[in-house]
Order: C-alpha cells, then sequence, then structure tokens
C-alpha cells in the first residue's frame, strides 16, 4: 500500500524552476507579437508545464495600458479583517452556494469535496458577479431564470465597511485583465474570430472570486478526522475557462503536460499570478489545451495562507463546444467534449462535489456533524408621512406579535432569490393589505434606503440567529400619502391593522422591547439629516427566558454605501413572487 499522507505527497512534489512560462499583461495589451507566441507555447506545448505566470505589475504604470491596476496588498488586508472576526459574526454571511449561489462566506471544513473522502481545511469570502436585483430580473425575463444563477447582489459584512469598494476594485480588475486573455488566447492560437470568447464573456458569465484563509494545520488534526484525508483543497480541474490565483505562501501544485507536479511559487504581495487553465477552454479545443489538474495542501509552518483566486467563465447560457478548426483527421471529435452550457457545466460539477461533501455527512465520517445553518433574514418597512410627522404601524391581531405593532415585517426567503430590499417594499406592504408598488410613488429614489440592520440572539425558537434589516420609506407628498395608504379599522388577511401615529406619539409600551431602543435613534437620525447618508445603524439584541425578556443590546453606526431602488422593477418583482407560487 502507497503511503498517500501529505508529508509523503509533499516529497513527491517538485519546486516550481525558473522557466515557468511568465507572461507580460502589458505587453499582450500592447499586440506584442513575441509575447503571443511565448502565450501560444504556454498553452500548447505537451513537453511544459500546461499552464504559465501572468505579471501584472506593471499594469496602471504604461501609458498603452487599458487594464486596471491590482491592489494585492490592500485586498489581502481587507481580507484579514473579516477573518480575523468572531466566527458567530461571520457566521452572518454563511454561503449560499447550495441554494442560489449569491456568494458569501465558506467556514471552516465546509468547502466543497471534489474527491471524495476528502475535507477541505480553508474558509473563504465569496463575490459574485454583483447586479442590482433590477438588473438581475431583466436577466431573468430576458433569458431565463438559469441565467441569473451566481450573479449578485452580494450581503456585504457591513463590520468591514471598505471590503465592498476593495474587493470589487480587485474584481474589476481581473475583468479587464480577463478581456484581455480571452482575446489573446484566440490570437496566440490562430482562432479565424479573435472575439470568439470575448462575446461570450458579458453581464452573465460565471465569474466568482474568492478570498480564502488555509489555517496552519495543528499536530493531530488528522488523527482527530482519520476517516477522512483532511487537505486544503484536492484534486480537480476548474469548471470555467481559466482560473487567476494569488498566493501569500506557497501551497498550491499543479500538474504539467508531462504528469508532474510542481509547487508553484508565491509573490507575496507583487501583482503576479498563476493563470490555470480550465475545462471550458480544453473542449473549445477539442483538447489542443489542457485543463490544468491542481490541489493545494494544508499548511503546516505556523503560518496561514491566503490566496486570492478568480475564476473566469462565460455567459451562463453560452455553448461550450469544440471549434471546427480544432477538429481534423489528424485530432478528430472527442466524444466527452459534446455540447454544453458554461452554466450546465459549471453546475453538474459543483452537484457533483456537493454530493461527496453530503455523502460523508450522511454517513457521519466527516470531521463536522453537519454544516453552518445561515440566520433567518428579515426585512421590515417603516412608511414616513414627512408632511405630518407622522408614521404608518401595523397592528397584529393574531401570531407571534398579537395585540402589538411594529412596522411591516416578512421573512426574506433565499429559495426566491429576492433581497431584504425588495421584501421590505412589496412582500411586507402585501401582508399588511396595503398597495405592494405603493414605494414606486417616491418622489426620490433615495427617499427608500436600509437604515439599521440587527442580529437577534435567543428571539427564534429553534435558537437560531436572525437578522433584521430595517428600511425607511419617506413619501414627501401628503396627497399621496392618502392616497397610497387609506386606513381603516379592518384587518388584512393576514391580521394586520395599518395605523397612523404621530412620531412623537409612537406607542413603544404596546410594541417589542427593541423597538423602543432603536425606533428613536433610526428616526432621530433621518430628522436630523433629512434622508439618507453613508452610515447604517447595526447593533445585536439578546432575550433569554420563556416571555423572551430582553437582557442585552449593543447599538453603533459603520459606514455604508446605500443604493437606489429601480422603480420599474417592483413589479418584475411581484411578477416573479406569482411565478413561484404557481410552481
Amino acid at each position: 500500500m502507497s503511503d498517500d499522507s501529505p508529508r509523503s505527497i509533499a516529497r513527491r512534489v517538485m519546486r516550481a524552476s525558473d522557466d515557468v512560462p511568465r507572461i507580460s499583461l502589458v505587453k499582450l495589451v500592447d499586440g506584442d507579437d513575441g509575447e503571443l507566441a511565448r502565450l501560444r507555447d504556454a498553452l500548447t506545448s505537451t513537453s511544459r508545464y500546461g499552464y504559465f505566470e501572468l505579471d501584472a505589475r506593471d499594469v496602471g504604470e504604461a501609458s498603452t495600458s487599458h487594464v486596471e491596476p491590482f491592489d494585492v496588498a490592500r485586498t489581502y488586508d481587507i481580507a484579514r479583517t473579516f477573518f480575523s472576526l468572531p466566527e458567530d459574526v461571520k457566521a452572518l454571511y454563511v454561503h449560499s452556494q447550495y441554494a442560489n449561489e449569491s456568494g458569501g462566506f465558506v467556514p471552516l471544513l465546509e468547502e466543497y469535496s471534489y474527491q471524495k473522502r476528502t475535507a477541505a481545511l480553508v474558509e473563504s469570502f465569496d463575490v459574485v458577479r454583483e447586479l442590482s436585483s433590477w438588473e438581475i430580473e431583466q436577466v431573468r425575463r430576458t433569458r431565463g431564470d438559469d441565467a441569473a444563477r451566481g450573479l449578485g447582489p452580494v450581503d456585504w459584512p457591513v463590520e468591514v465597511p471598505e471590503m465592498r469598494s476593495t474587493f470589487c476594485s480587485f474584481y474589476s480588475a481581473c475583468d479587464g485583465a480577463a478581456r484581455t486573455l480571452y482575446r489573446c488566447f484566440a490570437k496566440a492560437l490562430r482562432v479565424d474570430d479573435e472575439d470568439v470568447w470575448v462575446r461570450k464573456f458579458g453581464n452573465t458569465s460565471h465569474c466568482s472570486m474568492r478570498a480564502m484563509r488555509y489555517p496552519s494545520m495543528r499536530r493531530g488534526e488528522r488523527n482527530a478526522a482519520s476517516k477522512v484525508e483532511i487537505v486544503g483543497i484536492s484534486e480537480h480541474t476548474d469548471f470555467e475557462f481559466f482560473t487567476l490565483l494569488h498566493q501569500t505562501c506557497e501551497g498550491l501544485e499543479l500538474k504539467g503536460r508531462d504528469g508532474t507536479w510542481r509547487s508553484a511559487p508565491a509573490y507575496e504581495n507583487d501583482a503576479i499570478f498563476t493563470c490555470i487553465l480550465s475545462d471550458a477552454f480544453e473542449i473549445f479545443t477539442n483538447g489542443v489545451v489542457r485543463a490544468t489538474p491542481h490541489r493545494v495542501r494544508p499548511s503546516r509552518d505556523g503560518r496561514d495562507r491566503l490566496s486570492l483566486v478568480r475564476f473566469n467563465g462565460l455567459n451562463d447560457d453560452a455553448v461550450i463546444a469544440p471549434l471546427p478548426q480544432f477538429v481534423t483527421p489528424d485530432r478528430p471529435l472527442n466524444p466527452a467534449y459534446g455540447p454544453r452550457t458554461q452554466g450546465d457545466h459549471v453546475g453538474e460539477n459543483v452537484t457533483r462535489a456537493s454530493d461527496n461533501l453530503a455523502d460523508m455527512l450522511d454517513k457521519r465520517v466527516y470531521p463536522k456533524s453537519e454544516l453552518t445553518k445561515p440566520p433567518k433574514r428579515f426585512a421590515q418597512l417603516l412608511v414616513l408621512d414627512v408632511v405630518n410627522s407622522r408614521i404608518l404601524l401595523g397592528k397584529h391581531t393574531r401570531g407571534e406579535f398579537a395585540g402589538r405593532y411594529t412596522g411591516f415585517i416578512a421573512e426574506v426567503d433565499s429559495e426566491k432569490d429576492l433581497v431584504p430590499l425588495d421584501v421590505a417594499r412589496s412582500v411586507a406592504l402585501e401582508k399588511a393589505g396595503l398597495d405592494p408598488l405603493a414605494c414606486d410613488a417616491l418622489n426620490d429614489p433615495r427617499d427608500l434606503f436600509e437604515a439599521a440592520r440587527f442580529v437577534f440572539r435567543g428571539w427564534m425558537p429553534d435558537g437560531g440567529l436572525a437578522v433584521e434589516h430595517e428600511f425607511v420609506c419617506a413619501f414627501r407628498d401628503a396627497r399621496a400619502v392618502e392616497k397610497l395608504f387609506p386606513t381603516d379599522a379592518r384587518a388584512s388577511p393576514d391580521g394586520i391593522i395599518p395605523t397612523w401615529f404621530r412620531e412623537q406619539e409612537i406607542p413603544y409600551a404596546d410594541m417589542p422591547e427593541d423597538d423602543a431602543i432603536w425606533y428613536p435613534i433610526v428616526l432621530g437620525r433621518f430628522s436630523k439629516r433629512n434622508g439618507v447618508d453613508e452610515s447604517l445603524v447595526i447593533g445585536h439584541f439578546e432575550f433569554s427566558g420563556d416571555e423572551g425578556e430582553l437582557t442585552d443590546h449593543a447599538l453603533r453606526e459603520v459606514k455604508f454605501r446605500h443604493g437606489s431602488f429601480n422603480r420599474s422593477s417592483t413589479a418584475s418583482v411581484l411578477a416573479r413572487l406569482e411565478r413561484i407560487k404557481k410552481r
């Protein structure tokens, strides 16, 4: 029996030598023929590595460069800040990869298992192509629901205010590099249509980006999980077209065209990436270009390994199949390369890896007994009549809040792919018997915004966490208010009676305890600043006992970039809900 322990495997891996092809991104942008020839050799030589390094250090400095620079150091700094957060805070952003693939946090030992009986000792925060909910509805309406797989908006951690701008900047730089590489791949391979791939690289392309942390493996950790092999990431090929990977220290291992495993070098904060060739590229070229098998070994030197990974795929509905010029008498069509869409290819392989993980959990051979459950999410809408200084609340005639007043609340169901804003402005109003299109009458889209976000512990019956997004919609036209929000004593089918109160007369004694704490803060900030600003109130409320007594709370203000909603998309949201009901 062979010794396949990580230590034994490490002995059989060669250190990468200096002749790994290194391609200059700036020279590719400038159309350097010599660099294109070197790229062709890196892609097709059967005696070479089957991958290459992409040097992007001079991007932004060269006047002829039309791609954005990579701020590698800054992106790592922000990633470290997120990973250093308490585990229960990171768990608020647990990845929805098993539902709508919209990105987020993947906790330790919850990564896909690309090989059976392996457990990946890694955690990550994943970013997808971020579109607004309105843009995603446009994609669904024109190209179908499947085309919207793997798209944002991302639920960015409010505890790390600069994470969104930093990661989006890095993501955008990757987009620029990808467009250049798609064209240069075609030129290097002498494809007749140089735009054959870049045309399929649009706003629905499968391009997730991952910030990954591999903690140093402690002694005895493997013995504690002896039924499975602890790895960094098990061997696999990527499912998209190509991958750009950066790492802070060595750990990535790649299998070359000659069958030899080599360790990829690390360049700390320099913008030098390992470019890994992926399945779609192999299929398009009928095997002329081969996908690069790779894996990550566990960190063992007492130092955590971080990496930044950007997967570059084509649009979800792009058909991947061998191009005619790569099918010749000497290279007949490989039957394994039958046509499929990029989305289906990714989906099938992700499902297989997900099933491997689920199988180990079911058989109780995995280091964890279950995956981290995402928190329940709710959206609450506070309707303000600015002219008359009034607030519209709903009195509950039954249910958890029977006899008490709240804003208009609805659960955010991740299976319906609705963001909290959509739930607040449509579902929450509809549950109260109000017009779900009312917010479309706002004078300014900025008058509907998220004012606060709170974590509730001890409130849910199952003891799990709940996150509530608090939205304010401020109407500044008194006549519109009377028309849109007629009130009477009748309850909605969900048992809610809308009632107006002057802001000085809000019935806090007949409301949940936490409302008396945060309502005055949110309303006071709105009144003082007359609307939205670049901040958000965040915090937590803790409850205990059979009566749900409030025992602790803490609130603070953080920087926050508010988006504006699109009026015309509300009807699309409602239409989508109707389609879901009919399934």
